[in-house]
């Protein structure tokens, strides 16, 4: 498992994904309020799987990893506590203990809320009851002596010249568990690779860069190495030199971005569908409303944020499509679940005033809280 420092930038998050795939899970036990015991099933990838604590526990949907909360290597454990009505219908609940991450929290809520158990009885008839559940967030991570094994690969590799090797080298000195972090070897490192015109390494050398992994930021010199990986074809690159160019001043540079951005999202990249797509909707043109709408809904269909935010609020405005609340609603959550603090926000009012779902200040002072706190960074 790779494991990142507190505190760390964004940008630096992103780069774990070049080394290997999380595997992520979540269980439900009961709490019986003396530290209940693991599920005998290994619990399923990227999943919340119930287990069930005796005959009055019935069978709930799997609520899923956030991803903001996954990407983030978010884990902990949320107690809850509900109440089960006659019908077996979960009618309150709050947490007893958070997992010290907002969004766990919520998703936690969100599928107990959705569960069905069999009611209490008392003399044979169905009484409400309390009960306590706790919702076990964690990821998996690699076996130690393959770890071990791939840092030895590695490491030769990269003492044979290999760029391949050697970038993947540098993200081990950068997030690999259970070894000291050395950015500056791993800086060294991507440039020896990027300098052979390996795109991978040239992206992580630009981000480097940007953010002052190993000393002061160099956002000329990450601009460079960003234009490389887009002029070989990088859609990532030619996104983050779009994002870069978008915040300097000159006219000449926003035509450049925006000339990147349609480039990366031909190319099927979904920052750059949802940011391009964004763009052209703004110019109000049926012809621009329509092209943009249709990057935005393939940035959707990845799952991103973005995407999904802009979606949301043209539903909610009736922009280029009918006006639709409820479909406004389903996509602010999704985006929110995403990580989108614009969406958290927007989904806060939707359940204060009841619009596109039903009214529920429970909810409302719940994403509220959400989008107020700062990102949370893995522990």
């Amino acid at each position: 498992m790779l494991h990142f420092r507190p505190r760390r930038s964004r940008a630096l998050a992103s780069l774990a994904a070049s080394l290997a795939m999380l595997g992520a899970s979540a269980y439900a036990q009961q709490d019986d309020s003396q530290g209940a015991a693991p599920p005998s099933a290994a619990p399923a990838p990227h999943s919340a799987t119930p287990v069930k604590p005796g005959p009055n526990f019935a069978t709930c949907a799997k609520p899923l990893y956030p991803p903001e909360a996954l990407r983030q290597e978010q884990q902990g454990t949320v107690t809850l506590s509900f109440l089960i009505g006659t019908d077996g219908a979960v009618k309150a609940s709050k947490i007893v203990k958070s997992s010290g991450f907002a969004l766990l929290d919520k998703a936690a809520s969100d599928g107990i809320g959705r569960c069905k158990f069999t009611a209490t009885r008392v003399d044979g008839q169905p009484v409400q009851s309390w009960m306590q559940m706790q919702y076990v967030w964690t990821l998996g991570g690699p076996d130690p002596a393959r770890a071990a094994a791939d840092l030895a690969l590695a490491v030769a590799g990269a003492e044979r010249g290999d760029p391949a090797y050697q970038h993947q080298l540098g993200l081990i000195h950068i997030n690999a568990s259970g070894l000291e972090r050395k950015p500056r070897e791993a800086m060294t490192l991507w440039r020896k690779a990027a300098e052979q015109g390996y795109m991978p390494a040239q992206l992580s050398l630009a981000m480097g860069l940007r953010i002052g992994l190993a000393g002061q930021p160099d956002e000329a010199l990450a601009m460079d190495w960003y234009r490389k990986a887009a002029d070989l074809g990088s859609a990532q690159g030619q996104h983050d030199l779009a994002t870069m160019l978008l915040r300097r001043d000159g006219a000449g540079d926003r035509a450049a971005a925006r000339d990147w951005l349609r480039k990366a999202a031909a190319r099927g990249y979904a920052h750059s569908q949802a940011s391009y797509g964004s763009m052209l909707m703004q110019e109000r043109t049926p012809e621009s409303i329509e092209e943009g709408l249709a990057l935005v809904r393939k940035a959707v269909a990845q799952q991103h944020a973005g995407g999904q935010l802009a979606l949301a609020r043209a539903y909610q405005a009736g922009h280029g499509v009918e006006r639709d609340e409820a479909q406004a609603a389903d996509l602010y959550e999704k985006a929110a679940l995403n990580g989108s603090k614009a969406a958290q926000k927007a989904l806060a009012e939707l359940y204060e005033h009841g619009t596109g779902v039903a009214a529920d200040p429970v909810k409302a002072a719940q994403w509220r809280q959400i989008a107020a706190s700062p990102p949370a960074w893995a522990r």
